[in-house]
């Protein structure tokens, strides 16, 4: 049951960040979708899962622009494993904290990302960097607060033992 939850949130998060997101720009930035569920899904598991879970779901994303095939695998994995790895157990449970999590892989991803697109071109990744990564971190790491703020007002939330939704 808990894996047909997962697959079914993947499924919706997939289709909002295909079709949803890019009618919600706020300066050429937009929330990456898919790494909010990669916090909620590898918050509080061990590191191993969360770079599965990580590769999955950046594969997942990749197939959208085959060009760049394994881009966002790569960037999910390492940020599902540093989440998994330094985000659970030490550090505080709050909204903030949070936040700050999610605003700190968005821009740990976004290197990654541009590091690869711009052909490691330090003026290109610092242009791209400063134009729309970091908006873009902050706008992920806001919707990811009102996301896990919802998750944590559903009344038949459960929290397995593992950690997790």
């Amino acid at each position: 049951m808990y894996l047909i939850r997962i697959v079914a949130a993947s499924f919706i998060v997939f289709v909002l960040q295909a079709t949803f997101v890019h009618r919600i720009y706020v300066g050429g930035a937009a929330p990456d979708l898919v790494l909010v569920l990669l916090a909620v899904l590898v918050l509080d598991r061990k590191p191993l899962v969360a770079v599965i879970i990580g590769f999955l779901l950046g594969f997942l994303q990749d197939l959208g622009n085959a060009s760049y095939l394994g881009m966002n695998a790569l960037a999910k994995s390492l940020l599902g494993y540093g989440i998994s790895r330094f985000a659970s157990g030490y550090f505080p449970d709050s909204a903030l904290f949070r936040g700050l999590m999610l605003f700190i892989a968005a821009i740990a991803g976004d290197i990654i990302i541009l590091n690869i697109t711009a052909s490691f071109n330090p003026a290109g990744v610092l242009l791209s960097f400063f134009r729309f990564s970091l908006l873009s971190a902050l706008y992920t790491a806001v919707t990811g607060m009102a996301v896990f703020a919802v998750l944590g007002l559903m009344p038949g939330r459960v929290v397995r033992p593992g950690g997790g939704y």
